[in-house]
C-alpha cells in the first residue's frame, strides 16, 4: 500500500488523482493534501478521505476546516507547510499538481527525502528543473511526468533510449484560433480565448493554450527532463489531440504515443510506474471519422512559441523569467488591461529589459527571483 501526498487537491489534476486512488484503494491511501482556496471542496475531500495531514495557506483556512471537520488532522501552514508535509518520512508518492512556481517547494522537498514525485507543475521544472534533477540524483527520489505530452515522452523514452534517438516531436492542439486571420488576432476576447476546443483546463493554462506559451513552456520542460538540447525538440500542430509525443530515432523510425485525451492515464502511470493498470476510461477508436492531422507551427501566429526556444538558447535564468512574466501579462489579459496580441509583447519586452543581478541556485532564491520579474513586468503593464 503506497501512501500519497497530493499538492493541489481541488485543482482539475488533483481530482483526477483522487479518481485514480479511489478506483485503487487496495494500492493507495491519501496520506495528506493541500489546498489554496476552495475550501468547502477540501472539507469535502476530506472527510471522504480523511487523510491525517492537510497543509493550507493560512491560519484562517485552518480555522475554517478545524471548526468542521468530523476527525482531527495535523495541518502545515504556509510555505514551511508544504516543505514540512513533502519531507513526510512515511509518504511514498507526492502529486504536485499546484499551480504556479510554489510548486517548486513540494517537489524539492519531497525529492530531497526520496520520495517519487508525479510532477504535475510545469513551473518547477521551467524555474528550478536544474535543481530538482540534481536533488532526485543524490537522494535517490525520481521524477515521473504527469503532464500528457511528457508522460508519453517518458514512456517512448524507456523504450527507445538516448543512444538511438534524433528528435522528439510536442503536438499542440493549436487552441480556438488556428484558423483565424492573423489581423483578427487583435480582437480576442478572453470569453473566446476560454474556449479550448480540446481541455478543460484552468482559465492560465487555458490562456497559455491559446497563446502556445503553453506548449513553449513545455518544450522548456523537455529539454530539462531529458537533456535534449532545442534543435532536438519540435513542435506540431494536432488538433485531434490523439498524438501526444513521437520520437524520431537515428535511423529514421518514428514511433508514436497515442490516447484519448483523458489526464487519468499520465496520473495512473506515474502512481503505478513500472506496472500498468487496467483503466475503466474511453478507448481510443480506430472509425471512419478519425482523423490525424499534423503540421509545423506559424511561429508568425504564436510568437509566445519562438519566444520559449529563445529562453531556452539563452539558459537560465531566462525561462524562468519567461514564466514569470506570463504569470502577470495573461491575468491583465483577462482582466482587459491588455490586448491578447499584447501578451508576447510584453514577455519579450520583460525578457530584454529585465535587469539579472544574479543567478538563483535555491528554493529561496528562485521564489524571490520570480517575485522581482512579476513585479517589473506588473509595472511594465502599467506604463503602457
Amino acid at each position: 500500500m503506497k501512501k500519497v501526498l497530493l499538492f493541489g487537491a481541488t485543482g482539475s489534476i488533483g481530482k483526477q488523482t483522487l479518481d485514480i486512488i479511489s478506483r485503487f484503494r487496495d494500492r493507495f491511501t491519501l496520506l495528506g493534501i493541500s489546498g489554496k482556496s476552495r475550501l468547502d471542496n477540501l472539507l469535502e475531500i476530506s472527510e471522504r478521505f480523511r487523510p491525517p495531514l492537510i497543509a493550507l495557506p493560512d491560519e484562517e483556512s485552518v480555522s475554517y476546516l478545524a471548526e468542521r471537520l468530523s476527525y482531527k488532522p495535523e495541518f502545515f501552514v504556509g510555505d514551511e507547510g508544504l516543505s514540512r508535509m513533502a519531507s513526510e518520512p512515511s509518504a511514498d508518492v507526492a502529486v504536485v499538481a499546484i499551480s504556479g512556481i510554489k510548486g517548486l517547494i513540494p517537489a524539492y522537498y519531497a525529492l530531497k527525502t526520496g520520495k517519487r514525485v508525479a510532477l504535475a507543475n510545469k513551473e518547477s521544472i521551467i524555474g528550478g528543473g536544474f535543481l530538482l534533477l540534481s536533488c532526485s540524483q543524490t537522494s535517490g527520489g525520481e521524477i515521473i511526468p504527469v503532464d500528457s505530452e511528457h508522460s508519453a515522452l517518458f514512456q517512448l523514452l524507456q523504450k527507445y533510449g538516448e543512444s538511438s534517438l534524433r528528435k522528439v516531436y510536442l503536438t499542440a492542439s493549436g487552441g480556438p484560433f488556428i484558423d483565424w486571420a492573423l489581423e483578427d488576432l487583435e480582437k480576442v476576447t478572453p470569453e473566446l480565448a476560454l474556449k479550448h476546443p480540446t481541455w478543460k483546463m484552468g482559465e492560465k493554462i487555458t490562456i497559455d493554450s491559446a497563446t502556445l506559451m503553453n506548449k513553449g513552456f513545455e518544450v522548456i520542460e523537455a529539454s530539462v527532463l531529458f537533456n535534449l538540447s532545442p534543435e532536438r525538440i519540435e513542435v506540431l500542430i494536432h488538433p485531434q489531440s490523439t498524438i501526444h509525443a513521437l520520437v524520431e530515432l537515428v535511423d529514421g523510425t518514428i514511433f508514436a504515443h497515442l490516447s484519448k485525451p483523458d489526464m487519468r492515464l499520465p496520473i495512473a502511470y506515474a502512481l503505478f510506474y513500472p506496472e500498468r493498470p487496467t483503466l475503466d476510461v474511453a478507448d481510443l477508436s480506430f472509425n471512419p471519422s478519425l482523423t490525424l492531422n499534423l503540421f509545423p507551427p506559424d511561429f508568425q501566429r504564436f510568437p509566445c512559441l519562438a519566444l520559449a526556444y529563445s529562453a531556452l538558447k539563452l539558459g537560465h535564468p531566462y525561462p524562468l523569467i519567461l514564466e514569470a512574466s506570463d504569470e502577470v501579462a495573461v491575468p491583465a489579459f483577462l482582466e482587459g488591461r491588455i490586448k491578447f496580441t499584447d501578451i508576447p509583447r510584453v514577455l519579450e519586452k520583460t525578457l530584454n529589459e529585465f535587469t539579472i543581478r544574479y543567478k538563483p541556485s535555491t528554493v529561496d532564491e528562485i521564489l524571490a527571483f520570480h517575485e522581482e520579474v512579476k513585479n517589473f513586468t506588473e509595472e511594465m503593464i502599467k506604463s503602457l
